[in-house]
């Protein structure tokens, strides 16, 4: 039997962030964290295992800056470049 889960919302959270360029725009975002997972395992030979992953953070550019005119794809460019996403 499979069941279908409905989800309403999304994972994360709506994030307005600084443009880059100009200082003065707000560029808005969309942040999901991201998950740890932890596997653990335990065989006679080898004693006990666990593993933990952590997924990488998501930014999600909805827009670009509507003050100095810049795209959505330079600003995004530009904060990688930064280093803030």
């Amino acid at each position: 039997m499979l069941f279908k889960v409905k989800c309403d919302k999304m994972r994360g959270e709506p994030v307005e962030l600084a443009c880059p360029f100009c200082d003065k725009g707000k560029i808005q975002c969309w942040y999901i964290p991201g998950a740890i997972s932890i596997k653990k395992t335990s065989t006679s030979t080898l004693g006990r295992m666990e593993r933990v992953r952590k997924t990488s953070d998501i930014w999600l550019i909805k827009s670009g800056c509507p003050i100095c005119g810049k795209t959505q794809k330079e600003v995004e460019k530009k904060l990688k470049e930064d280093g803030i996403i």
